[in-house]
């Protein structure tokens, strides 16, 4: 069925912060539909993630869960973060961090582009240089 209120949005992403929630950390909510070709038509995948907090993580993602309408099937997974715990400089080992409940990866963007620095000695540049890339395409 169709997302409820999203206006029909083939996808969907929601921060519920944690203040609203009364946690101390965020919840994300994510879906997206059959027109990415990740379902049968009429069909939404979703994700909801969060930092669990208490011995009952199912029961702490029932705000996202309760977001998303009719649910077909749920499944639930738990699993350990891991941070690395080396010294780069002495043993040169770039080790990232494991994924974290963020939908939209920014702490593992944040992760990589850090790791970069400390490899090459030199923020990465993702500007974009438009004029010069139109050019190259005449």
């Amino acid at each position: 069925p169709a997302n409820p209120n999203t206006n029909d949005c083939h996808s969907a992403q929601v921060i519920l912060p944690q203040k609203q929630l009364g946690r101390k950390s965020d919840m994300y909510l994510f879906c997206c539909s059959y027109s990415h070709n990740v379902a049968p038509k009429g069909k939404f995948i979703a994700f909801v993630s969060t930092e669990a907090e208490t011995d009952d993580p199912e029961s702490e993602l029932k705000p996202g869960i309760d977001l998303l309408g009719p649910v077909d099937e749920i499944f639930f997974e738990t699993y350990d973060r891991f941070e690395p715990v080396n010294e780069p400089s002495l043993d040169n080992c770039f080790i990232s961090a494991s994924y974290d409940a963020t939908t939209h990866f920014e702490s593992t963007v944040v992760d990589v582009l850090n790791m970069y620095t400390l490899i090459t000695g030199k923020v990465l540049d993702l500007n974009v240089d438009l004029s010069a890339a139109s050019a190259a395409e005449e």
